[in-house]
């Protein structure tokens, strides 16, 4: 009977041991990221793989091993040759490997995104200079080449070679192997799919959120491979169909917003916008305060000159990435599911800021330090409808560059005021920064002038908070100045070591202000709730904007504080604050409703003191879903 089962029982030993590396992987990443999971202890990880996380695992590793699988239990003789059977061992060690890295490397990258990588994050970085940073954090995170090695180790010594037998294959031989494949490969199926019964739909990311008690401990049934599996070439969106007609639905929320006034627009201020890299409220002094988690500022140029301008007592971005922003900002396209500009609906039309405000005689501009092809950045900014787009190549002087990504912010930043200088008003100028990107570098004779704070990053955010007070200096002289609007926003938010911005409120928790010399956008603090997607709508109602617009966000001039909300989205939930409130919604329900301006750590969920409340978010929440699914399906992200 061994004759029979050995290369089968090899099979199930190697696989084992992958399922348990799957399980040191998972601690590895727990431990790394120990801070956000404060509440989860060794046991209570334990309990959540067992209550599901090996499922996850399970369809991980068949996905990676089905080549080795199908290897190993061809029912013919020439496998028991040496060379079939090496071949067989790489097969096996080779992917695993890869994959595990990736897993291992994903407990680093985590604290950027708030959520495991998935296939996505190949588009986005496709043309940057990954292997530097790549080398860059190795360095850094020294330790889990350690724990690489010790896993390749432990692969190459623990593989389990099948029993050779001298007896030559028969008949009996043939009939038991095939027959041992094809129920190893039925298995395999159940296994990928996750579910044991065909009547249901496989395994996904969103079925994480079934197993857990708090939104982020989804990544922690996760595993990297699995979301990166699941995510390739994954295009369709779900078709929900909560409002039976257009009418219901749009009497719920409706994206296109009608001008504000009537007539033409007249109001015609120059407009310049920046787009803060990393940019999270976690590092404002002031914001801090306001939200009722007083820390350091980081950033005082910026909190003095907010304090100037319309702002908000939370804003949020759009997403945990760079390129969320720019949809969100320009367009008022929210991240739902994935990120729109690499989706499988990155050719929709957009009517952005840039070709709206150019059919009232404005010339626009985007700046940004990187080269022209890096995140997808530029690129959208030419499909928004940008006139001229300023890169890295465009600068020219690469001996002012970080080595990483692109020109310095403190080069970077007077080259796009130089350029505003040229440019014929009414004006849209738009610059997107760059330093406080990870790595977070900055010439070394900055060592003693901007403090090093508590996080690689906070050196980084003083550098770009001093450039723009730089460029403020230089900019009062200019004639264009007392003429124009400012708009300063973050693209996303990143790492902290503050936790109340590290659960699902803070952790989209950015600054969002407008400024105006000239005192004539009504500037202080609103009690409100502002987003990316805010932007749009009211630079529109400021500049009098005479035509109808689409946009996912709210007109912060025009709407009511109680009225004002914040939309994004995060690991297959979707999330909608309004007055205070988080709704958490997992596509089919509401799961949690927490009182963030009582509470900012979020962790008490209310949804049972408070009935009304949730069914009057949770269906404005659906109306913003069915909305995004039917205009994102049949391209109509536009006024038509």
């Amino acid at each position: 009977m061994r004759r029979f089962f050995n290369y089968w029982l090899s099979l199930a030993w190697n696989f084992i041991l992958v399922l348990l590396v799957y399980i040191l992987c998972r601690v590895v990443f727990f431990l790394m990221n120990h801070d956000v999971f404060a509440s989860v202890t060794l046991g209570e990880l334990w309990h959540l793989y067992i209550a599901g996380g090996w499922r996850f695992d399970l369809t991980a590793a068949i996905y990676t091993n089905l080549p080795y699988i199908v290897l190993i239990l061809l029912p013919f003789g020439f496998r028991r040759t040496r060379f079939f059977r090496k071949l067989a061992k790489w097969v096996y060690i080779v992917p695993n490997m890869l994959l595990f890295s990736a897993d291992l490397a994903d407990g680093a990258y985590f604290p950027f995104t708030g959520e495991r990588t998935t296939f996505s994050v190949f588009r986005e970085f496709s043309n940057d200079n990954v292997t530097g940073i790549l080398l860059k954090e190795t360095l850094v995170h020294r330790y889990l080449v350690l724990v690489a090695v010790a896993i390749l180790f432990l692969l190459i010594k623990g593989y389990r070679e099948p029993a050779q037998y001298e007896k030559r294959y028969n008949w009996l031989d043939y009939i038991v192997h095939t027959l041992l494949l094809a129920a190893t490969i039925v298995m395999a199926v159940f296994g990928i799919r996750g579910k044991f019964t065909f009547l249901e739909t496989p395994l996904d990311i969103n079925d994480a959120n079934l197993i857990i008690n708090h939104q982020e401990e989804a990544s922690l049934v996760l595993n990297t491979p699995f979301c990166l599996f699941r995510t390739i070439g994954k295009a369709t969106l779900p078709e929900p169909h909560w409002f039976p007609d257009q009418e219901s639905l749009e009497k719920v929320f409706n994206p296109i917003h009608q001008p504000a006034g009537e007539g033409e627009m007249v109001n015609k201020k120059n407009v310049v916008i920046f787009i803060l890299e990393s940019f999270s409220a976690s590092y404002s002094g002031y914001l801090t305060s306001l939200q009722g988690t007083p820390q350091p500022t980081y950033m005082p140029f910026l909190d003095s000159l907010m304090q100037q301008s319309l702002h908000c007592r939370y804003s949020y971005a759009s997403g945990r990435i760079s390129i969320d922003a720019q949809p969100a900002i320009m367009c008022g396209i929210p991240m739902l599911y994935s990120s729109f500009a690499v989706s499988a609906h990155a050719n929709n039309e957009v009517q952005g800021l840039a070709s709206e405000l150019k059919q009232k005689g404005y010339q626009s501009a985007f700046y940004h330090g990187a080269e022209r092809k890096s995140l997808g950045i530029c690129s959208f900014a030419v499909k928004s409808g940008f006139d001229q787009v300023y890169s890295l190549e465009d600068y020219g002087d690469r001996s002012r560059a970080d080595g990483f990504l692109g020109v310095l912010d403190e080069f970077f930043i007077p080259y796009f005021r130089e350029g505003i200088g040229h440019m014929q008003e009414p004006f849209l100028a738009t610059i997107f920064t760059l330093t406080s990107h990870h790595p977070y570098v900055i010439p070394s004779c900055y060592d003693d002038v901007y403090e090093a704070g508590t996080m690689p990053i906070h050196r980084t955010i003083r550098y770009v908070d001093d450039q723009i007070r730089k460029f403020f200096l230089a900019a009062r002289e200019e004639p264009w100045f007392q003429n124009t609007v400012f708009i300063f926003t973050g693209d996303h938010t990143n790492q902290t070591d503050n936790p109340e911005y590290k659960s699902l409120n803070g952790g989209f928790s950015i600054p969002i202000f407008f400024y105006a010399p000239d005192g004539s956008m009504p500037a202080g603090l609103r009690d409100a709730t502002g987003m990316q997607m805010s932007i749009k709508p009211t630079l529109y109602h400021y500049l009098g904007y005479d035509q109808p617009y689409f946009s996912f966000g709210c007109d912060l001039l025009g709407t009511a504080d109680e009225d004002t909300y914040a939309l994004y989205y995060q690991s297959g939930t979707f999330m909608l604050c309004q007055q205070g409130y988080q709704l958490q919604f997992d596509g089919e329900k509401p799961v949690a409703l927490f009182h963030y301006s009582q509470e900012p750590m979020a962790q008490t969920n209310v949804m049972d003191q408070e009935p009304e409340r949730v069914a009057a978010m949770e269906e404005k929440l659906k109306a913003m879903i069915q909305q995004y699914t039917q205009r994102m399906t049949s391209n109509a992200m536009v006024v038509r």
